[in-house]
């Protein structure tokens, strides 16, 4: 088994996009974006990579091989933006595969890229331009991070964790968030290990965010 100090750590290039998308099938063969097929994920991590984001696309290798990434940052339509940019793709897919609603998840994505098409109108277009966000409410997130199941407990998903947490206080910012699924107890599990606790609301319900003090 292969261990952390063998790992390479770098950031994605566009060439990568489609390792990247191979790994995210392996990772989560029951999402929503896989159902679409590789060319749709590797559109979504090119959307990250080169979006209106100011966050990265950190790559794991062992040699030649991709074992794991992590996106993370402060992101601007992470899910949005892509769906807006590629919904005639996506509509495409939706027309050659009408088995794809029968997915709960992908008709959700496909009712959202509808109300952004009819939002982000002209009028609509003009309006996001004047939403700046100021800097003091940006928050630093951990949008995505797999780890090829081949190479789970080597030391990949640490790694990359590490990598993005050193990005975060290199920019200042004070703590760290991401969303985890409440019933995946190893991924919690892992978090936890590394200091995160979960953001309990205030009737004691817990939905899966998460929190990472850095100061």
């Amino acid at each position: 088994m292969a261990i952390a100090s063998e790992l390479r750590i770098a950031g994605a290039r566009r060439e990568d996009l489609e390792a990247v998308a191979a790994l995210h099938a392996r990772a989560f063969p029951d999402a929503a974006m896989t159902a679409f097929g590789p060319e749709a994920v590797r559109r979504y991590y090119l959307w990250l990579l080169e979006g209106p984001h100011d966050a990265a696309l950190m790559l794991a290798w062992r040699g030649d091989r991709l074992v794991g990434f992590c996106a993370a940052g402060w992101f601007r339509g992470a899910v949005r933006g892509f769906l807006r940019a590629n919904r005639l793709y996506l509509a495409s897919r939706v027309l050659r595969h009408p088995s794809l609603l029968r997915t709960e998840l992908v008709r959700e994505r496909i009712a959202l890229a509808v109300r952004l098409t009819l939002r982000f109108s002209r009028i609509g277009r003009t309006r996001a331009k004047q939403d700046a966000v100021p800097q003091d409410v940006r928050r630093f997130g951990v949008l995505s991070i797999a780890t090829d199941p081949d190479a789970r407990g080597s030391g990949a998903g640490r790694a990359l964790m590490m990598e993005a947490e050193d990005r975060a206080r290199r920019e200042d910012f004070s703590s760290m968030i991401l969303t985890v699924h409440p019933e995946n107890a190893r991924g919690v599990s892992f978090y936890e290990q590394l200091g995160w606790e979960r953001c309990v609301a205030g009737d004691g319900r817990w939905t899966g965010m998460m929190e990472k003090q850095l100061t």
